[in-house]
């Protein structure tokens, strides 16, 4: 049986730091859900700065409105969708920091 749920990356430039910032605090202060999760990833790529926000739910279809407050920032890509966990671990790209330690 194929297990579905909606995950994946959101990245967003530094002119948006302050409002996802406030949107991470939020998801943890008033987040009840134990099936959301959130993963904020902050580095610099190519002298620029970015935030991917990782988010999870465990299952296809999350309650309206958890994930809004990232979903409605402005980003510069976006992968979130309902897959299964083999695709989502296929979707990463696992080499993009080679070279950068």
């Amino acid at each position: 049986m194929l297990t579905l749920f909606q995950g994946g990356g959101i990245t967003y430039l530094a002119s948006n730091f302050d409002q996802v910032r406030t949107a991470i605090a939020d998801f943890s202060v008033y987040s009840q859900d134990p099936k959301a999760v959130i993963i904020p990833v902050f580095s610099s790529q190519a002298g620029s700065q970015i935030i991917t926000q990782l988010v999870f739910y465990d299952g296809p279809a999350p309650p309206p409105g958890t994930f809004n407050n990232f979903t409605d920032i402005p980003s510069n890509s976006s992968d979130l969708k309902v897959r299964s966990y083999v695709d989502m671990i296929l979707s990463g790209d696992s080499n993009s920091t080679a070279g950068l330690r």
